[in-house]
């Protein structure tokens, strides 16, 4: 009976030990990070809008105290306007 006893607790101890330390990474801790930027041209733009971004990401990182962050595909997306072009840019963020 005793026997039964610490082999069920031993196995118990062993799943609950299992799940503390392979914990998922929960769905709502990714974010969609975006910036936007105005240039003469649309490649300035864009590159503008990169930076932007990676700073915008940076930050994320450090306000949620990682110090490291995966970073999804990066899109930016160009509009021309009369003078000024206008680059979107915007990236998935998961610790």
């Amino acid at each position: 009976m005793i026997r039964k006893i610490l082999i069920a607790s031993a196995t118990v101890a062993a799943i609950a030990a299992y799940t503390a330390v392979s914990e998922p990474v929960q769905a709502g801790s990714c974010a969609i990070v975006s910036a936007k930027a105005r240039g003469l041209s649309a490649s300035t733009a864009a590159a503008r809008s990169v930076k932007k971004l990676n700073h915008r990401i940076n930050h994320w990182a450090h306000k949620h105290g990682l110090k490291a962050v995966r970073v999804g595909y990066v899109s930016t997306v160009g509009k021309k306007g009369t003078v000024l072009s206008l680059a979107t840019s915007s990236a998935k963020v998961c610790p």
